[in-house]
């Protein structure tokens, strides 16, 4: 087997069987499988997704996150390479052979890979990014700042160097779409049983760099995703749940004492936004500005 394609679900029943069928549709050429992960959806998944010969159906009955329904799949997979892809996802071109091929190709320091993503008005979207840093996350979070840094960089940071004309490395790629060598994850293993969701594949990601891996895009897949379709609110939304995993993941990467530095200037400028941001609720706001005083 070449690949093993592995999706996770949660009440998104019909973006999961649009990006299934995109990937049965577009690829070829490889040898492949699919397995999907159903995190205890009750919107009819279950139902649905069992009667489709074409894949691996595997239901939990709790919602185990984003993390630990990916491990659960990898234990079920068979491939020389990983396949990591958001169910709200739609491959428009053999995306998982360009992938294959364009790590048989590469130095095998490679060990994860992803592409330039494109959302659904053809535009693109995140796709990589730089290792946390109290710089980079405040920047992501307040208005004014998140503005400017979209205005120099787009959505994304500089890449650190160029491989070749169609490859580029960073420090991470983004879980959406994460195409790697299996043989690194049975080694140093996939993600963090302690994310619940969001900055699991960041953490991973340095911690595979600490072994002298690299993580890269090319440019020949051609991928949309629909951001934040698997997830109601958007960017706005990330902004406070994503909190929880953020604060695991600076503690795993730089220790509890850059953790507390971290949490007392983090606070000083999250706490006025959380008063002023509208576009989410005042109660979930403070939910989350707690558990980062709790983390």
């Amino acid at each position: 087997m070449d690949v093993s394609v592995i999706i996770v679900n949660y009440n998104t029943k019909e973006l999961t069987q649009s990006c299934i069928d995109s990937v049965f549709e577009k690829t070829e050429g490889v040898d492949y499988e699919v397995i999907l992960v159903d995190n205890g959806s009750t919107d009819g998944s279950k139902e649905h997704f069992e009667k489709d010969t074409r894949i691996q159906y595997i239901y939990s009955e709790v919602n185990l996150g984003f993390g630990k329904a990916n491990n659960l799949g990898y234990q079920h997979s068979c491939g020389k390479y990983l396949f990591l892809l958001n169910s709200d996802t739609l491959l428009l071109n053999n995306a998982i052979k360009e992938f294959f091929e364009g790590m048989e190709s590469r130095t095998d320091r490679i060990a994860c890979m992803g592409c330039i993503l494109k959302g659904s008005n053809g535009q693109r979207t995140h796709s990589y990014g730089n290792f946390p840093t109290l710089g980079n996350e405040i920047m992501r979070r307040v208005p004014l700042l998140r503005r400017y840094k979209k205005g120099m960089f787009g959505f994304d940071t500089q890449p650190i160097s160029f491989i070749d004309q169609h490859c580029f490395e960073v420090e991470y790629v983004t879980g959406a779409d994460l195409f790697m060598r299996k043989e690194v994850a049975d080694k140093y293993g996939l993600f963090d049983p302690d994310f619940f969701l969001y900055y699991e594949e960041t953490e991973m990601q340095y911690r595979y760099k600490k072994h002298d891996f690299i993580s890269c895009i090319i440019d020949t897949p051609s991928i949309i995703h629909i951001r934040g379709g698997s997830r109601k609110g958007g960017f706005n939304r990330w902004k406070w749940t994503a909190i929880p995993g953020l604060m695991t993941c600076y503690k795993k990467m730089y220790g509890t004492a850059q953790l507390r530095l971290f949490k007392i200037v983090f606070l000083a400028l999250m706490i006025p936004i959380a008063l002023i941001d509208w576009h989410y609720p005042v109660r979930i706001r403070l939910e989350y500005i707690t558990k980062i005083i709790e983390s």
